[in-house]
């Protein structure tokens, strides 16, 4: 007996009682609704007259971008190399000047690197931890 009110209950759900106000609202913003749901079709049909569809590029114009800017890019390889070469370069052969004239202080500026970088290495790992348990990774 009650899974047949159950079922009857879903098949037929019991409306709001809404008083004759609410009623009334619901009409007049229909009206107002109509209204404003016609001037934003109106505004959506100016809009498409506005924008014109965009023409594709020729492709031997598209050829010629790709090409630029693939140009740009060994050329910017090509310096960025040349920069790491130099610097390089300068470390490696202060590093043997070093060497060479004193060792003991070639060897106070390798420990002091070294401990820097593993101080730096494990900050940045503090502070990726305190983000994650924090929730804004």
């Amino acid at each position: 007996m009650k899974r047949n009110k159950r079922e009857h209950g879903l098949m037929n759900p019991k409306k709001p009682d809404l008083p004759p106000q609410a009623i009334n609202m619901d009409e007049k913003g229909s009206a107002e609704d109509e209204a404003l749901l016609a001037q934003l079709l109106h505004g959506f049909d100016q809009m498409d007259l506005a924008i014109r569809d965009p023409e594709s590029p020729a492709l031997h114009e598209l050829e010629q971008l790709v090409n630029g800017h693939m140009h740009k890019l060994r050329k910017q390889a090509a310096r960025e190399w040349a920069l790491f070469l130099i610097i390089a370069l300068v470390i490696i052969g202060g590093n043997l000047l070093l060497a060479s004239s004193s060792i003991v202080i070639f060897a106070v500026i390798q420990g002091i690197v070294f401990v820097g970088v593993i101080a730096f290495a494990l900050r940045t790992l503090q502070k990726s931890r305190k983000k994650v348990k924090s929730g804004h990774a």
